[in-house]
């Protein structure tokens, strides 16, 4: 109902368009959208061959369809690093525990970005 998901037993000639509180806190807090942030990480990590830069901008392409901006990327890495102190991780574990790269990726389903096509 939050997302104005219409009703599966009428037709609906045409989608009501709102943005209201309620979506944003279910795109926060619903175990749902924690768990696919997790199944996200997850998938993203089990990409070895590839670098923290190199998994951020695959994050961003995945989300919004474009490469992540130098700012972008260096924020996100920044992020993960804090994360992973917040998590009380020694500093070589940080880039891969799945824990710091969920939060970001929870954090890319919760940007206006992934949200609205433009």
């Amino acid at each position: 109902l939050a997302f104005d998901i219409p009703t599966p037993y009428t037709t609906v000639g045409d989608r009501s368009v709102s943005n209201v509180p309620a979506q944003a806190l279910i795109l926060m807090n619903d175990p749902f959208v924690v768990q696919q942030a997790q199944v996200w990480a997850k998938r993203v990590l089990q990409q070895t061959d590839k670098s923290p830069a190199q998994r951020v901008n695959d994050l961003y392409l995945t989300a919004f369809s474009r490469p992540a901006t130098e700012d972008e990327t260096r924020d996100a890495l920044e992020f993960v690093n804090d994360q992973g102190e917040a998590y009380g991780l020694p500093d070589h574990e940080r880039q891969s525990d799945p824990r710091p790269w969920s939060d970001l990726c929870h954090v890319l389903i919760n940007v206006k970005e992934f949200i609205f096509i433009h």
